[in-house]
């Protein structure tokens, strides 16, 4: 689960351009050059998939014919409790449909339970070709009152999870040299929601991750990929206290709309890395942390910084980074 911003709500400005790309559902006639994307003999696996925006991603796998893993401890929204029904429940749906489904109940945000529900999904299904680290906790708490093990709780959870599980899944991509893995990040840690500080600091930091594996997993055929998805679910209560902005959302952001873009992602056809994605609504737009041309002063002062401030501020005629690589130009030498 992931947020997005309340009516109202505006986001601070950053050097983040979006690219939008609509999900088009064509007509049968306009969409004969596009073959229909077939999962046939994948399997995949999804954390946090026994109810909202993970249960959406599973059925749809499924039903392009993946085999699923449904995992899910089964938590309250918070993140404590446990219910292994949850998981279970949606496995049997699957199963009942005439797919592969098999549940496991977890707890990834320890390296035990990541090393489980790989172990598991290797002796029922022998590979692994798809890791959708989805599961998430949340809350609303300002910084002010959150205490270190606040941030803690969340860390365990939206990072911790996706380290648990990449690191038991990373040797069989190895040695498959394929594999394809989505993580979760927010607009609450892209770009900011008040009273968010400890699910943001959390979710922002699962970009820094996607970067170092999508450059260490290159050599291996192993793709990283990040979403920021926007679907109604039962965090968005505990998250934003407006009944108009909830019902607005309930209405308009189906989580059935961000599935696509997990298919799209596990096809064989994509073979993008490295990219963060925002999705929802029908839509999907690439997000990108681009730079400006900027001021360029070898004598740099605090002075020729105030006077220029319009050009360090500008990102007209922006170029986008690439991943560092040490002895490499620095990018600001490009303006």
């Amino acid at each position: 689960m992931t947020l997005a911003l309340p009516k109202g709500h505006s986001a601070p400005t950053v050097g983040v351009t979006v690219a939008r790309r609509r999900i088009q559902s064509l007509p049968e006639k306009d969409s004969e050059m596009t073959e229909r994307i077939s999962l046939e003999g994948k399997v995949a696996v999804v954390t946090g998939a026994g109810r909202g925006l993970g249960r959406a991603y599973v059925e749809l796998l499924a039903e392009r014919g993946a085999r699923v893993v449904v995992n899910d401890l089964g938590t309250d929204v918070s993140g404590f409790g446990k219910d292994s029904t949850i998981a279970e429940q949606v496995a049997d749906l699957i199963r009942s449909r005439g797919g592969e489904a098999i549940a496991n109940d977890s707890d990834v945000s320890s390296p035990e339970g990541g090393s489980d529900l790989i172990a598991t999904t290797i002796k029922h299904f022998g590979r692994v070709d798809l890791l959708v680290n989805n599961a998430g906790i949340c809350g609303s708490q300002l910084f002010e009152d959150a205490t270190l093990d606040d941030f803690d709780h969340y860390w365990r959870v939206h990072l911790g999870g996706p380290v648990n599980t990449v690191k038991a899944a990373w040797p069989y991509m190895v040695a498959q040299h394929y594999g394809k893995i989505i993580l979760t990040t927010s607009v609450a840690g892209l770009l900011g929601i008040r009273g968010q500080a400890t699910y943001a600091a959390a979710k922002c930091a699962v970009v820094g991750l996607m970067r170092v594996l999508a450059i260490e997993g290159a050599e291996h055929g192993i793709l990283v990929n990040t979403i920021s998805p926007a679907g109604y679910t039962r965090m968005h209560p505990a998250a934003v206290a407006d009944p108009a902005w909830l019902k607005q959302s309930e209405a308009t952001m189906p989580v059935e709309a961000v599935a696509p873009a997990i298919v799209w992602l596990a096809s064989d056809g994509c073979s993008e890395t490295n990219r963060i994605y925002n999705v929802e609504a029908g839509v999907i737009q690439r997000i990108a942390i681009v730079m400006g041309a900027g001021f360029n002063d070898p004598h740099l002062t605090p002075e020729s910084i105030a006077e220029n401030y319009a050009k360090v501020e500008s990102i007209e005629g922006y170029f986008e980074p690439g991943p560092f690589e040490p002895g490499q130009i620095p990018a600001t030498a490009k303006s």
